[in-house]
């Protein structure tokens, strides 16, 4: 069966399978050194294309602290992007490597055959004979499908070990994802229960959040309440120390009207000329 794109597409008996199998594999009877050829131009596009290292050297191994570096959300994206990156790479290298083996091949192929036996004699049967079985081997060779089975062959193994090296990072970077998640509705849950703990809080938007809660009405304290997951009883000590300290209240007001200023969303736009 052969799809829209022309590759080969895997029997039934192997749905759901690792398609790459570990075991020997037998041999063609007719030609039993297509997988020598096979193996051997692959290994030459390894050499051609990853037979240098590139990586750290041993002083710097050697200066690498023991303990595996904290995994983030940012260093598992910058791997995915770089494992991309190396995967395009490996492919525009794997195709330019096997166009220029595909071009020897052709060339190869059309070097064999007898250009001298192109007049032959109509009336000489041995040659007619010859000459056709040479044109038959040659238009059954033309076509080279073993050399294109080999192309979609090193394409789908390359294909496959991009697919086994970034599935893991996807899982890790969907894990940190809701971890993150997990930690930001904790932390959004937490409500300051006292003006200096307000001030405590690191995080600029989660201050102006408590602020935007504090200058609520009564509806809307109580819709962000239910967003948050705050509980009337944990914001009752900062809402009587906001209504209690005018100081306080001014600080609320002033840092509204700060963040308003520069979320340039809120910035009124200039009058054109012909208003003024």
């Amino acid at each position: 069966m052969s799809s829209a794109s022309g590759l080969r597409q895997p029997k039934e008996t192997n749905k759901g399978k690792n398609g790459f199998r570990e075991r020997h594999i037998p041999l063609h009877s007719d030609n039993p050194d297509d997988l020598a050829i096979s193996r051997h131009r692959f290994a030459q596009y390894v050499l051609a294309s990853k037979g240098s290292y590139n990586g750290p050297s041993l002083k710097e191994l050697k200066a690498t602290p023991n303990a595996a570096p904290v995994e983030t959300l940012a260093t598992i994206d910058h791997k995915i992007k770089e494992l991309k990156r190396q995967h395009q790479e490996d492919i525009e290298l794997l195709t330019a490597f096997q166009a220029a083996e595909y071009r020897q091949e052709v060339l190869s192929r059309y070097n064999c055959i007898d250009d001298s036996m192109t007049g032959v004699d109509a009336e000489d049967l041995v040659q007619v004979d010859y000459l056709a079985a040479l044109n038959e081997l040659y238009n059954d060779a033309r076509p080279m499908k073993r050399f294109q089975h080999d192309m979609d062959d090193a394409l789908s193994q390359i294909r496959y070990n991009y697919l086994k090296s970034l599935h893991p990072l996807l899982t890790q970077r969907h894990t940190l994802k809701l971890r993150e998640t997990r930690i930001r509705r904790q932390r959004d849950a937490q409500f300051p229960q006292s003006i200096e703990e307000y001030h405590n809080i690191p995080d600029r938007q989660t201050q102006l959040r408590i602020a935007r809660f504090l200058m609520c009405s009564t509806s809307g304290q109580e819709k962000m309440m239910d967003d948050y997951g705050w509980t009337w009883r944990g914001v009752q000590p900062l809402i009587s120390a906001f209504k209690a300290n005018e100081g306080f209240k001014n600080e609320i007001s002033e840092s509204l009207k700060d963040a308003q200023a520069s979320d340039p969303r809120r910035r009124p736009t200039a009058t054109p000329g012909w208003q003024s």
